[in-house]
């Protein structure tokens, strides 16, 4: 038993596609201040099932829970006025618009004329980058970003959000090993703030430097659970990916 909250469930969550199941009866436990790690093979489900849990897929079939009610999303933006924000493999930032408005686009501060209050938006952004360790004029465009600091960015806007639950797909498929090292970082320091991370990666040998638990996800169903990674060997969760012995 772990001594966590468990903030977001998800019980016999199933999707289909013009008939094909992607997912079939999934049940899934997110707990706070942990990395939760989901891994499966290619077309095992780990995509749609973070999709639904943030308001990308509306229609589905079965519960997901949050703080133990009920919640049915719309869309992401009801997903995240709840706490529940996911950042994309591929990043979705607008490259000629500053740092500054990308965090804020969409929920832009106004002043009391009803003017865009710039001032108060990049003093917010430096705010929410420098808990990230990130020091930069948050004027400065995301194009001349490297992924890395974009993905920071990412991050960023979904603080800006008061996010408790933060979703990465493949978050480490387009960055340089200095980038790895630093997003791992600012997960350890998001898992103090007590900040629930959902985290997607085939790449096992990195899950090992920050998983807390393992989901195994084999054809849309959900084959194990392990909640002490550090008791999991590598053997173990291919089996489970897998099937079979390798």
């Amino acid at each position: 038993m772990s001594d966590t909250q468990i903030i977001l469930e998800s019980k016999g969550i199933t999707k289909r596609f013009a008939g094909v199941t992607a997912l079939d009866g999934v049940n899934l436990a997110v707990h706070t201040g942990k990395a939760n790690v989901i891994v499966g093979e290619n077309g095992a489900g780990k995509s749609t099932l973070m999709k639904i849990l943030s308001g990308v897929y509306p229609e589905y079939e079965g519960q997901v829970l949050l703080d133990g009610e009920e919640v049915k999303f719309k869309n992401p933006e009801e997903a995240i006025k709840r706490g529940i924000a996911i950042i994309h493999q591929e990043l979705n930032l607008i490259p000629n618009l500053s740092i500054t408005e990308n965090i804020f686009l969409g929920r832009e501060i106004q002043n009391k004329f009803g003017l865009l209050n710039y001032k108060a938006m990049h003093e917010q952004a430096s705010k929410v980058l420098l808990r990230l360790g990130f020091q930069i004029n948050t004027r400065t465009l995301v194009s001349e970003l490297r992924v890395g600091e974009q993905q920071l960015v990412e991050i960023a806007r979904a603080l800006s959000t008061n996010a408790r639950v933060i979703i990465m797909d493949e978050p480490t498929s387009a960055i340089s090993d200095a980038d790895v090292e630093s997003l791992f970082k600012n997960i350890e320091g998001l898992k103090k703030e007590n900040v629930a991370i959902l985290y997607i990666s085939h790449k096992l040998d990195e899950l090992f430097e920050i998983a807390d638990r393992f989901i195994v996800l084999r054809d849309g169903k959900m084959v194990g659970i392990s909640e002490n990674a550090a008791k999991t060997s590598k053997n173990d969760l291919i089996r489970l990916m897998v099937g079979r012995d390798i």
